[in-house]
């Protein structure tokens, strides 16, 4: 469910709606269906109905956005659920007619799972990024996000993608090649999440929803969408199921252990059945095996693209 306002008008109240949650916390202490009434969900031992009234996704990524303000608010008024975005995609200011749209940063206040380079010319002002390193700040932001949010008893959903509606979003995504500095991603809008068609992006994508996966581990009040409104710009189901099998494939080598970096990727696709769900709603690219899910131990990306000057 996606309103096109700042707040939403009424109560968001998610019961299912499709929507299982994840979290690598220890097994019976995660968000999850009720076993006795998958109506409702099961949270920290009690019953659990998640209804909200929020931003516009950009609490993590908008740098100028007060969220510990936001969360003491929602808590405030007995509101247990936001989502926000994961970065991959932002907004022009005007965009969709929203006053005070926090999926709109100003100029030089974006922040998003990727390192700036030294290169200049992002879209939105700064430099561009560098699609092989991550940046500490964001992922620090990130955390601390959900932390605050579990200390105050509220459960994240964080959406991973978005497609691209219109070009003025798609010119502002770090995964556009005019906006990062790997040689990645020149491709049209309707093709950034697809298996054969992407540019090279879908090693991105899997390195990104590895690391992001692996960096909440050990958080019992997220869960994840894949892809906002994927019946818009191009976005395929055969994409999101592979995109499904890399976070059910993660979470799965994450069982009983603290946040730490992914294992490289097996070349078999995961069962759907073991380990984590996230939420839909609705390749070959330049990856190879193993390779496309590989992260070092601390700083830069490695695998599955090669990055061009």
């Amino acid at each position: 469910m996606n309103f096109r306002s700042p707040f939403l008008p009424a109560l968001t109240v998610l019961l299912l709606a499709g929507i299982v949650a994840l979290g690598a916390a220890e097994n019976g202490k995660r968000l999850q269906l009720h076993p006795r009434n998958p109506h409702y969900f099961l949270f920290r031992g009690k019953p659990t109905v998640l209804i909200t009234s929020g931003e516009h996704y950009g609490a993590v990524l908008n740098l100028d956005f007060n969220y510990v303000k936001y969360l003491d608010t929602l808590a405030k008024d007995g509101l247990n659920l936001t989502r926000t975005f994961a970065g991959a995609y932002c907004e022009p200011s005007g965009a969709f007619n929203i006053a005070s749209n926090t999926l709109a940063p100003s100029p030089n206040r974006f922040i998003c799972p990727w390192a700036r380079s030294d290169r200049p010319g992002y879209a939105n002002g700064g430099n561009k990024f560098d699609l092989t390193k991550w940046d500490e700040a964001y992922f620090k932001r990130l955390r601390d996000f959900l932390a605050k949010a579990s200390k105050r008893g509220i459960v994240v959903e964080l959406n991973l993608f978005c497609p691209m509606y219109e070009e003025s979003q798609w010119r502002l995504s770090p995964q556009n090649t005019i906006n990062n500095v790997n040689g990645v991603g020149n491709v049209a809008r309707t093709n950034v999440y697809t298996l054969d068609k992407n540019g090279g992006l879908l090693a991105v994508q899997e390195i990104m929803v590895r690391k992001i996966v692996t960096e909440l581990n050990g958080f019992d009040n997220v869960y994840y969408e894949i892809c906002n409104e994927p019946y818009f710009g191009g976005v395929t189901k055969e994409w999101q199921h592979h995109i499904a099998d890399v976070i059910v494939e993660t979470e799965s080598g994450l069982q009983g252990q603290r946040s730490k970096e992914p294992t490289p990727a097996s070349s078999q696709p995961p069962s759907r059945r073991s380990g984590a769900v996230a939420r839909r709603e609705g390749g070959e690219g330049n990856m190879t095996g193993a390779a496309a899910g590989r992260l070092p131990a601390s700083g830069g990306v490695t695998g599955g693209f090669v990055g061009r000057e």
